[in-house]
């Protein structure tokens, strides 16, 4: 497709493709995952929704009349056949739709993770098939601790697919993501600098210490009325775990490799005066959710200043996406003034039992132990087409 080089990324559940997403969108690629293309694709009043519900049937939808993804699971993932008709009405929408994202990109490398890449006929598009896998131990621990799966339940996902050996026949590239996640990023770093005409990666970043904040500067008030926010990099990692340590009182205090793998699970925004970090927020999006967590600031009286510049950042970035509702999750260290701070921007304390089903099920896979979470519904209607 013209001049782009096209990775499509795929590797069976639970073995570090959104991971290796992250890291190639951080060396520089214009990236997409298809599974969450699928998820728009499949709401009600989208392209999918009717033709799945009437092979499926009713019963697959939950209260809000959507398609209950962990009842369309667990029909497909027991009965084969079942699976090769959902993938027939899903493939070919899903692959056009990939095709019009590909097209309308400007960069010079792109990337489409695809579990399916291989049998949906998209890697025939592409310049280089990277698989990552990892050990069936490792996928089980993955399932069960992060998707809260029973081991049963983990284990049919598992022994559903088609085995790895049959990806890697297939692959140009194959990273091996069981261990630590630095040795996963230099993997990575190594193949990315190959590619014909890619831009080079950046340097290594200094390794994120226990090193405590330098001393603090005294911010001019001007100075904080002209504050801009940049998105993290590499480069800040020291700085972050270290802001997390103090802005916590030690209750997160990241090492090397946690700090690393936030970063390449999610993006980031900062706000620095001089060499000085004043505040960091956290955001993912799916299934047009917004997830903002990790909000903190140096001291308490920067949340008028440096917290409503982090805000105002995050909220554009999620309205880019078309977020439907931003889902904060607040810690309770960061004290009362940004608990009021939350509450006068439109964030309203609530308990997952009170969403949609599907603002549920993003707000339980995603809040930390111990944080708070706090609501604001971004857009009055729901998306059900791809944009």
């Amino acid at each position: 497709m013209g001049n782009k080089y096209i990775i499509g990324l795929t590797g069976n559940i639970a073995t570090g493709k959104s991971l290796v997403l992250r890291m190639l969108k951080e060396l520089g690629a214009d990236t997409l995952d298809a599974d969450d293309l699928v998820h728009i694709l499949m709401r009600r009043g989208s392209p999918l929704y009717d033709n799945i519900v009437a092979e499926f049937g009713r019963y697959i939808l939950d209260e809000d009349f959507e398609i209950d993804r962990g009842k369309l699971s667990n029909i497909v993932f027991c009965d084969s056949q079942a699976l090769v008709h959902l993938e027939g009405i899903t493939h070919p929408t899903v692959k056009r739709e990939v095709e019009r994202w590909i097209a309308k990109s400007e960069a010079d490398v792109v990337t489409v993770e695809a579990i399916k890449l291989i049998e949906s006929g998209m890697a025939e598009n592409c310049d280089a098939v990277w698989v990552v896998i990892a050990a069936e131990d490792v996928q089980l621990d993955r399932l069960m601790t992060k998707r809260k799966m029973t081991g049963p339940q983990a284990m049919l996902r598992i022994e559903a697919q088609s085995p790895q050996e049959e990806k890697v026949a297939r692959a140009n590239v194959v990273i091996d993501n069981s261990g630590d996640v630095v040795i996963t990023w230099k993997t990575v770093q190594r193949h990315f600098a190959a590619i014909p005409s890619a831009v080079a990666p950046s340097p290594e970043p200094s390794p994120p210490g226990p090193a405590p904040i330098p001393p603090a500067e005294i911010v001019p008030p001007e100075a904080l009325q002209e504050l801009q926010v940049q998105r993290a990099n590499r480069d800040d990692l020291a700085a972050m775990a270290a802001l997390m340590a103090q802005a916590t009182n030690g209750v997160v205090a990241p090492d090397e490799t946690e700090m690393m793998e936030s970063l390449f699970s999610k993006g980031y925004f900062v706000v620095h005066f001089g060499e000085q970090l004043l505040g960091m927020v956290g955001l993912r999006t799916e299934n047009l959710i917004a997830g903002i967590d990790d909000f903190l600031v140096r001291s308490s009286d920067l949340w008028p200043t440096v917290g409503a510049t982090l805000l105002e950042g995050v909220e554009a970035e999620a309205n880019t996406l078309s977020c439907e509702v931003a889902l904060l999750y607040a810690r309770p260290e960061a004290g009362p003034v940004a608990m009021t701070f939350f509450e006068r921007n439109g964030y309203q304390q609530r308990s997952s039992e009170e969403l949609i089903k599907m603002w549920r099920e993003a707000a339980e896979d995603y809040q930390a132990e111990g944080s708070l979470l706090m609501v604001k519904q971004l857009l009055e209607r729901r998306i059900m087409t791809p944009l």
